[in-house]
């Protein structure tokens, strides 16, 4: 068989419909996806130590000390039953899922949340 017989055809420049990125093309993105979001956490951080104010817009008074965003984040996460070991987590750090001392004696810990 010759080459002239092949029923392939040579690559288009630019993909199949001639649109897509060539060599040098000043589209692609060389540098991709920021790999961290430091401003984004700096501004979450940000609005997270404002004071927290109610729907009516007066800042939200616990004991003697006005309440922070998160604060008030965290008070809501405490009180919803399906939440609490987020709290806790938070709070305390995370539960191990598995404990071994010795060797001889593994305990394996499950949370398991109820579904709707």
């Amino acid at each position: 068989m010759s080459d002239e017989s092949s029923n392939t055809t040579q690559k288009q420049q630019g993909g199949v419909t001639g649109k897509g990125f060539v060599k040098g093309d000043a589209r692609i993105n060389r540098k991709g996806r920021p790999r961290d979001f430091d401003a984004l956490r700096a501004l979450a951080k940000q609005i997270a130590h404002e004071q927290a104010t109610s729907a009516k817009g007066e800042p939200i008074v616990i004991g003697e000390h006005y309440a922070t965003n998160i604060e008030m984040v965290l008070r809501t996460l405490m009180s919803d039953k399906k939440q609490a070991f987020k709290f806790v987590e938070y709070a305390f750090g995370k539960v191990p899922d598995e404990l071994k001392q010795d060797g001889t004696v593994t305990l394996v810990v499950r949370r398991e949340e109820k579904k709707p």
